[in-house]
């Protein structure tokens, strides 16, 4: 029982794969993409809500003007887990707030990597990026473990990108199956708040093109 309840029994992790209603595999929309944000706002992230949320905010407004079609969900995770929206149109996207991103709790990251990626299984048909960032080790999930998660995440063609500060995000990115050249360490500070989020922008506007193989991504503020 309790908020993961659906997900207490997710075992069988091998036998993932997006479907259509008729159990066929989904056809890729190569005109969509889903962009996925799972955002740490546990207590160590509390000297950095504000840069969060300003840089959060200003990427939105970026990705806007270039008028593709993307589709956004936005996940904040402490000791529990918020989806605050599921494939909104960028375009309906509307600013984070402080009320919405406040800093508390621990760091349920697997429950909130594992949770979003089997609530989404079944209803992306395009090109598909996560966005992971965290300030901390996990240390408080109940549901997943980091086996169910790399395995989640080996069984599909999705891109992941892993960003971390104050711990060895190549290291924790590798134990969830996460490519290097898909991980970052951040640095603790607006500057590497604006890094972070300038970087997701380059990645994404690569893999929009299907240049995202080799393209260096990654802004200063970001090693």
């Amino acid at each position: 029982m309790g908020l993961f309840k659906e997900y207490d029994n997710v075992t069988n992790i091998d036998s993932f794969e997006c479907l259509d209603e008729n159990n066929n595999p989904k056809k890729e929309d190569e005109n969509v993409m889903d962009l996925v944000f799972i955002l740490d706002k546990s207590g160590s992230m509390h000297d950095l809500v504000e840069d969060t949320i300003g840089g959060f905010n200003s990427y939105i407004e970026k990705e806007k003007e270039k008028g593709e079609n993307i589709l956004v969900t936005l996940v904040l995770f402490d000791t529990e887990y918020r989806m605050l929206y599921t494939r909104k149109p960028i375009e309906e996207v509307g600013r984070l707030t402080r009320e919405q991103y406040h800093a508390g709790g621990c760091t349920a990251l697997l429950d909130a990597i594992g949770r979003t990626i089997t609530s989404l299984d079944n209803e992306v048909s395009g090109k598909v990026l996560f966005v992971i960032t965290t300030d901390g080790l996990e240390n408080s999930s109940r549901h997943f473990t980091k086996d169910k998660v790399k395995k989640l995440i080996e069984s599909h063609g999705w891109e992941f990108l892993f960003i971390g500060a104050d711990i060895d995000s190549y290291y924790e990115a590798y134990t969830l199956g996460i490519d290097g050249d898909h991980t970052a360490n951040y640095e603790k500070s607006s500057r590497g708040v604006s890094g972070l989020f300038g970087s997701v922008r380059r990645f994404r506007c690569a893999y929009s093109r299907n240049e995202h193989r080799n393209v260096d991504w990654k802004e200063d503020g970001l090693d």
